[in-house]
C-alpha cells in the first residue's frame, strides 16, 4: 500500500522564499522575448523561465539580506545587450496568513552599440578613450543630461564604443511644429575616477549625432 500524503506544515510555507526577475529590454522598456540567463549571487537554485517572461527562484532556503540578480543575454543576443544586474533586499514571510512576498525584481539590458534600433530613434553614438594613449575605455557608466534630469542610459562596450538613445518624446499639437532638437550632456563614470561631463551637444530627433573618439582626462 502506498505511503499516505503527509500535507507541509504550516511553519513549512512560511519559510517559502521567492524571488521573480522581469529581464528587461531598456529601450522598449519591454520583457525581454528571446531567453537569456538569469542567476542570483550566491544561489545555487536554477531560476524557473515562466511563459510571461520572468524567471522566479521558488522555495529557496536563504537568509533576509542584499543579494544581486544577474541577467545574460544568450549567445545571439550578445550583439544587442550588456548583460544587466541589479542589487535588492530580499525579504522572507516572517508573518503566517500574510501574503507570499515574491521580491519582484525588474532587471534592465542596456542597449550595445549592435543593438538593432529603428530607424527614427534618436541616438549619439561614440567611443571612449584614455587621454594619456587614446586606449579604448571599457565598461564605463554613461548618464544622460537633458533639461537638468540625468539617467543611466548607457555603457562602453570592449572597444570604447557606446550608444546613448534618447527617449522619444510627446508629439506637438500644433500643425507647424517640427522635429525636436535635444540639447544634452553626457557623464562618463569609471570607479575611482572623478566623473567627466562633456560640453552641451545637440541632436536632432530621429538622427544620430557621432561624437567620434571623446577622451576621459586624468587616465
Amino acid at each position: 500500500m502506498a505511503a499516505p500524503l503527509i500535507p507541509l506544515a504550516p511553519d513549512r510555507l512560511q519559510r517559502s522564499v521567492w524571488v521573480v526577475i522581469e529581464p528587461r529590454d531598456f529601450v522598449t522598456a519591454r520583457r525581454m522575448t528571446t531567453p537569456v540567463r538569469v542567476t542570483l549571487d550566491g544561489v545555487t537554485a536554477r531560476a524557473i523561465a515562466g511563459l510571461s517572461g520572468v524567471y522566479g527562484f521558488t522555495d529557496l532556503d536563504v537568509a533576509a539580506g542584499l543579494y544581486t540578480a544577474r541577467v545574460e543575454p544568450a549567445s545571439a543576443q550578445r550583439q544587442a545587450y550588456f548583460d544587466g544586474e541589479r542589487s535588492f533586499v530580499l525579504a522572507t514571510v516572517p508573518v503566517p496568513n500574510q501574503p507570499l512576498n515574491r521580491n519582484f525584481v525588474t532587471v534592465d539590458l542596456l542597449p550595445r552599440p549592435g543593438y538593432p534600433f529603428g530607424e527614427l530613434a534618436t541616438l549619439a553614438r561614440g567611443r571612449l578613450v584614455r587621454a594619456s594613449d587614446a586606449a579604448p575605455v571599457a565598461n564605463a557608466r554613461i548618464v544622460l543630461l537633458v533639461n537638468a534630469t540625468a539617467t543611466l542610459r548607457g555603457r562602453t562596450d570592449e572597444r570604447g564604443e557606446f550608444v546613448v538613445p534618447f527617449l522619444p518624446s510627446p508629439p506637438e499639437n500644433t500643425a507647424a511644429a517640427g522635429l525636436k532638437t535635444f540639447q544634452f550632456q553626457l557623464r562618463f563614470e569609471i570607479d575611482g575616477q572623478p566623473p567627466f561631463v562633456i560640453p552641451q551637444d545637440t541632436v536632432k530627433e530621429g538622427t544620430t549625432r557621432s561624437l567620434g573618439d571623446v577622451s576621459f582626462p586624468g587616465i
